[in-house]
């Protein structure tokens, strides 16, 4: 426990060194790009907007009809919590090991690294976020009166995110071949957390199993705060909370763990 608030208490202590770090990240990023940071925004919504086409106004309403906007709120908000975590937890597991050199240079801590990634991925949840909530009003409908919660998920989404990256980082540098692992776990993990399609369609274990999983708890928990009260994710709220925040300081205390018992010797692995 002691390793892992010294990890979180370093978050607090570098943060102003994190944000700077992000600023020049995305400036030596996008130098060259006549949009520049603009890409930030445009790359995330012209991706998505392939799953809208495909799922909102073609397979789904094939058979079934409904209004496409409705879907694409729905769709759009659950792709902006996915995408902000996916690219967090991806860049952030690799963080480390691209940038210790520059590490050794400057002389702050490794740990922080993954939170350059975090805060480098948010502008992806705010473009999308904003686009869903473009579709809500477009489509007659208006924000749900809990939306204070999301603030509440987005946190709870940033600890997961930290977490496991921290954990994945360390695991990456002592066993190189663990990164396509990762990358297929999270590439099904947008289909199991219910990003495209509603997990509550499924009603057997299978689904009791999917609506416990970390990933469903932040990606739905934000649709009940911002679009619309969900009595399947309320009646799961309770256990969700507990399995979810387990999970995350369970993460932390394994990752902070290896990481402090490696990171002098990250080098040689390297």
């Amino acid at each position: 426990m002691m390793n892992a608030m010294k990890i979180v208490w370093n978050q607090i202590l570098y943060f102003p060194l994190i944000i700077r770090m992000v600023k020049y990240g995305d400036q030596s990023t996008y130098q060259n790009f006549f949009l520049g940071q603009a890409w930030k925004i445009i790359n995330p919504i012209l991706q998505v907007s392939v799953y809208f086409v495909i799922f909102g106004l073609g397979l789904r309403n094939m058979n079934q009809g409904g209004d496409p906007w409705t879907y694409a709120s729905w769709m759009m908000l659950g792709m902006a919590m996915w995408r902000f975590m996916n690219e967090a937890i991806m860049n952030g597991s690799q963080s480390i090991k691209k940038q210790i050199g520059m590490v050794s240079k400057m002389k702050f801590p490794l740990s922080i690294l993954p939170s350059i990634s975090i805060a480098s991925a948010i502008w992806t949840f705010i473009a999308l976020g904003t686009i869903s909530t473009i579709f809500i009003y477009v489509g007659g409908s208006t924000i749900n009166s809990h939306w204070p919660w999301v603030f509440y998920y987005f946190f709870a989404a940033v600890c997961l995110s930290y977490s496991f990256a921290l954990l994945n980082s360390t695991i990456v540098i002592l066993i190189p071949d663990y990164i396509s692992i990762l990358r297929l776990v999270m590439s099904m993990g947008m289909w199991l957390a219910g990003v495209i399609f509603r997990i509550d369609s499924v009603d057997n274990v299978v689904g009791d199993v999917l609506r416990l999983s970390p990933f469903y708890y932040v990606v739905d928990g934000i649709r009940d705060a911002w679009l619309k009260s969900d009595y399947m994710f309320e009646s799961h709220f309770q256990t969700g909370t507990i399995i979810f925040w387990s999970t995350v300081v369970l993460f932390l205390m394994l990752g902070s763990f290896l990481h402090l018992k490696f990171k002098k010797d990250f080098m040689e692995y390297l």
